[in-house]
């Protein structure tokens, strides 16, 4: 019985996906003036046992982000469960304070999920890849 539950406790070791290290995410943003921007996300993330910790840092030249881009911004409730992540990002913004929710799954060298605007009601998909892993600390 020991064998089974040691062999188990391995196996499922061996098949959790790995979220630490730097993952990028490209898009093209819109602006009220009708045009579109490149935007960067730069996540770095670790999973300390099912805690997600870490930052985002996003730079963009749309007109709306002057005042973020380049900014480092801690994240919080991050949580791991199998392939399966989420944690959030609060910005400050003139309007107020705005929290931005990720909901994904890790597929090898890619995030892809959700990103929930909370305030606005304004849910988007959203690809990070390019993973560069990072030493653990």
């Amino acid at each position: 019985m020991k064998t089974l539950v040691l062999t188990t406790l391995f196996a499922a070791s061996l098949t959790a996906a790995d979220i630490n290290g730097k993952w990028i995410c490209d898009k093209q943003v819109g602006d009220a003036d009708g045009k579109t921007y490149p935007h960067q996300s730069v996540f770095m993330l670790k999973n300390d046992s099912g805690t997600l910790t870490g930052s985002v840092v996003q730079t963009s030249a749309a007109p709306w982000m002057r005042q973020m881009t380049g900014k480092s911004l801690e994240i919080s409730d991050g949580k791991v469960d199998g392939d399966k992540f989420s944690f959030k990002v609060k910005i400050e913004t003139e309007k107020g304070e705005r929290t931005s929710v990720y909901e994904g799954i890790i597929d090898g060298d890619q995030l892809t999920g959700t990103l929930k605007f909370r305030g606005i009601g304004i849910t988007e998909k959203f690809l990070a890849k390019g993973r560069i892993k990072r030493p653990l600390e």
